[in-house]
């Protein structure tokens, strides 16, 4: 249910920022700032921490629920204030199961926490629980939205930029020590602040989370139809060509002779 929402949020705001597109409302603050559509594409590279939100995972030692998170990104601005990126998102989870849980071996059926086949790969701690390793790649489309650009006069020098995005995509989940095989449509939120350091090179330092289903491992706990992670990373942005307005970069070219 409540990927569904998030899903429907989704929707909404990209047909909000289409009908702005079409209303003129961008393409005013744009006025000269569109370029042709093979500009204003970038890549991103990021790293850092993250961790499962889960019922049983809070049984786990704070310390050992982080692990690493990498991204990777390929995305475009259409416009100085909206854009639109593939992402891939993964690396590692740390999970935790009990004796409450039920292992879902393959679709449609269920079994008892004994029938697991991560019981075969972990050390089994004397009430029955047990630590799972999951190995993940988050694929996802995204939109962004760019608050400065939209609530200032887009000049394609600005320093500073925070962007908020929304998207959705496919959680899947590695063969890996007993976790089976797995796939979920994921719903991902997400900020960045992006800091100029020159117009091809940005630094960047972000916030993300991503929604999926409760069995996305294999195993449902709790009572939620749904688990998340929750990740901080920072990293690199290069855009492959000089992203300022083309009148813009001339008059400082100019300045500089």
């Amino acid at each position: 249910m409540r990927i569904s929402v998030l899903t429907m949020i989704f929707l909404l705001f990209m047909s909000e920022v289409w009908a702005q597109t079409e209303g003129g409302q961008v393409a005013e603050k744009d006025s000269g700032a569109f370029r042709p559509f093979p500009e204003h594409f970038y890549i991103e590279a990021t790293g850092g921490a993250q961790l499962l939100i889960s019922e049983d995972v809070e049984n786990l030692d704070f310390n050992d629920r982080f692990t690493s998170s990498f991204s990777l990104s390929a995305g475009k601005w259409f416009s100085p204030v909206w854009g639109a990126s593939v992402k891939i998102q993964g690396f590692s989870l740390n999970g935790f199961s009990t004796t409450e849980g039920i292992y879902t071996a393959t679709t449609g059926s269920t079994s008892p926490f004994d029938e697991d086949p991560v019981r075969k790969e972990v050390t089994i701690n004397p009430d029955g629980t047990y630590r799972h390793f999951i190995r993940y790649a988050n694929l996802s489309l995204n939109a962004y939205l760019s608050l400065v650009n939209l609530f200032t006069e887009f000049n394609g020098t600005t320093r500073f930029d925070l962007i908020p995005s929304v998207g959705i995509g496919n959680m899947h989940v590695f063969q890996y020590k007993g976790v089976p095989a797995n796939n979920s449509l994921s719903v991902n939120l997400g900020v960045t602040g992006k800091f100029c350091v020159t117009p091809r090179f940005d630094v960047a330092v972000s916030a993300n989370a991503a929604v999926f289903d409760n069995d996305f491992e294999g195993r449902i706990a709790g009572s939620k139809s749904y688990d998340k992670y929750v990740s901080a990373s920072a990293g690199i942005v290069y855009y492959f060509k000089d992203r300022r307005l083309k009148e813009k970069a001339e008059k400082n070219m100019d300045a500089e002779e």
